[in-house]
């Protein structure tokens, strides 16, 4: 295994968290009722999937999905849409970005695998969010590539952006394993497009992996999966 390759959001930083706990502290900055917030959270969630998915299928730009969340959210509280849209979501992306953390198993997987392969992420997001957030985890600094939507061009599980990043490090497809918390856009879409998928369970949830993907729970175990050698 010559290059190892990784998702960012739930596989190396703690995204769900960190989105939950942005927009709830958010919601309090702008006065919403303590009572309001939980339901609040779980409709920004929602809509993210929704707004997100329309940017992977190029109908919005990455920060017009961006500014479609806050328009919404401020419609379901009741209140006038933002006049800046982008200001409303640089105000959400603040507290988001104060509450991201790594993984506990992050850093130390990443100085482990980077001492015997090349290591990069494959991500769908732009690059420059995508950067930003792994410089503020500490991790940029460990990665050979990072590849992202606007960077290749595509998203998973399009294979193009898998080989992409591949060709980013001068490695084939069979070379490169990829590890990720999404079982089928990360673990069985890299290993369609010829790379080793490995799928980050980290909930357990006791589904079982497809055929030829490899199932971890946590990233502390992924030199083993991969049967690298440590030294």
């Amino acid at each position: 295994m010559r290059a190892v390759l990784f998702d960012i959001d739930d596989t190396l930083v703690d995204y769900s968290s960190a989105e939950r706990a942005g927009i709830l502290d958010y919601l309090a900055e702008l006065g919403v009722p303590a009572a309001d917030r939980a339901a609040a959270a779980d409709r920004w969630h929602l809509v993210q999937e929704q707004e997100f998915a329309r940017y992977l299928a190029g109908e919005l730009s990455f920060t017009g999905q961006q500014e479609a969340r806050a328009v919404d959210m401020a419609r379901w509280l009741g209140r006038p849409a933002p006049a800046d849209p982008a200001a409303w979501f640089r105000g959400y992306r603040r507290h988001y970005l104060a509450a991201m953390r790594p993984f506990d198993d992050a850093a130390d997987c990443l100085r482990t695998v980077s001492a015997v392969a090349a290591i990069g992420v494959v991500s769908n997001n732009d690059e420059a969010p995508a950067r930003h957030k792994l410089a503020r985890a500490g991790l940029l600094d460990r990665l050979a590539c990072v590849v992202c939507v606007d960077t290749a061009g595509c998203a998973k599980p399009d294979p193009e952006i898998f080989e992409y990043a591949c060709r980013a490090l001068a490695v084939a497809p069979h070379e490169a394993a990829y590890v990720g918390d999404n079982r089928s856009t990360d673990a069985e879409a890299a290993h369609a497009a010829g790379l080793t998928g490995v799928w980050l369970d980290r909930h357990d949830t006791g589904v079982a992996a497809a055929p030829g993907i490899r199932r971890i729970r946590t990233l502390a175990a992924l030199p083993a999966a991969l049967g690298l050698r440590i030294r």
